[in-house]
């Protein structure tokens, strides 16, 4: 299908601050104009029929499109299920809740199933009515028993470089993002390595003391994996993996805002020490998101969703059921941050935290990537790259 020009109009814009009854102008792939009401009217009067699309948010909002870059599954499919069809599934899934691009996660497995699964990613070729598939998140196997939540138990091992070049020779800079803990023999050896190819690396999973967590910083570590869950928590003699992050600057904090990983209370205090510039909402969802309550599965574990908590047979959580619009929702409504500042947690700050130039928000010259919403938060129309990937009508 031929890219359209766009015009997006009628609606709040989403973007450093808001823009009611503002405009949005697209050239191809790129925004070339984000105004008020006025200057909007004169462009839309001045618009040659059949070059550009007229999209009426109808009194609702325009915004940044969604990028989640640590989700599993969704749809009844994972990125484990290693098919074309799993991912593809997936892809065409997330658009529907706003999202625009992400990064599939692996759990915990054997190095024949990572790399296979390494192969589809790399090899993956998405369509106009999907979210794009950014590349891949590597959460595990290099983590710490004590903190593996859902994670496969017989699967973790030590850091090991060569396994990292052999995923690197299949993947190149697809290979976007790595969860492992710092405390593991060989990972400040690995981060160092994947530091040097461009590759992010982020904590989790991890039972560090402070001191390990701050030399895993040192080494080439930028960022912390669902902040609070799965490493050691703050104590005031060990202040541990929580209390490392929490003190150190600039560390992007991943943060599932789904109320029940982590309370409001405690999403104020992540607020308070990380600021809203380093906080990346995700999902970390499992194949049970946009599905009934039921048993599903993650990897080689089957799981339990009770109302729209997913958790093992054991009780421990196991990724959620969140999209990226009710994270935002929540944000807003519950925290009680302002709009702009939700939705640049769950789409600017994601694209600055993989090193995405340009990507994430509504400002002259960035991509075309939006998701349009009533005035109730439902999603009306979602764009990625200038083409309309998922409309409701």
């Amino acid at each position: 299908m031929r890219r359209k020009h766009l015009i997006l109009t009628n609606g709040t814009v989403v973007a450093d601050k808001l823009i009611p009854n503002g405009t949005v102008v697209t050239l191809g792939s790129r925004i070339i104009y984000v105004g008020d009401e006025e200057e909007g009217a004169k462009i839309k009067d001045a618009a040659i029929p059949g070059v550009f699309e007229i999209i009426d948010a109808q009194g609702g909002y325009i915004a940044p499109g969604f990028i989640d870059v640590h989700m599993h599954g969704s749809a009844g499919c994972e990125l484990m299920d290693g098919t074309e069809e799993a991912l593809r599934t997936m892809a065409r899934y997330l658009p529907k809740s706003g999202t625009v691009a992400f990064l599939p996660s692996t759990v915990t497995a054997a190095p024949e199933i990572t790399r296979s699964v390494a192969r589809l990613v790399a090899d993956y070729a998405g369509s106009e009515d999907e979210a794009e598939v950014l590349g891949i998140h590597l959460e595990g196997p290099y983590i710490n028993e004590r903190y593996k939540g859902a994670q496969y138990g017989p699967a973790i091992r030590p850091a090991d470089v060569s396994e990292l070049e052999d995923l690197y020779s299949i993947l190149g800079e697809k290979l976007r993002l790595v969860t492992l803990a710092p405390e593991v023999p060989g990972s400040l050896e690995a981060i160092a390595w994947l530091k040097a190819r461009g590759v992010k690396v982020s904590i989790g999973h991890s039972d560090a003391t402070y001191e390990e967590a701050v030399r895993g910083f040192e080494a080439g570590i930028t960022h912390a994996t669902h902040t609070y869950n799965g490493m050691r928590g703050l104590h005031h003699r060990e202040p541990g993996v929580l209390g490392a992050v929490l003190a150190t600057p600039g560390i992007w904090t991943e943060l599932i805002a789904d109320l029940v990983h982590v309370h409001p209370g405690a999403i104020r205090v992540l607020l308070r020490c990380a600021g809203v510039e380093q906080i990346v909402l995700i999902t970390d969802a499992v194949q049970a998101t946009g599905l009934p309550d039921g048993e599903y599965t993650l990897g080689d574990h089957q799981i339990f969703v009770k109302d729209g908590a997913a958790r093992l047979a054991e009780g421990n959580l196991a990724g959620s059921t969140l999209t990226m619009l009710q994270a935002v929702q929540n944000m807003i409504q519950e925290v009680g941050v302002s709009i702009p500042d939700a939705f640049r947690m769950a789409s600017l700050n994601p694209a600055q935290s993989l090193g995405l130039a340009d990507r994430g928000w509504i400002r002259e010259g960035f991509r075309a990537d939006f998701v349009v919403l009533s005035d109730s938060f439902e999603v009306q129309k979602t764009i990625v790259d200038g083409k309309t990937a998922y409309s409701a009508q």
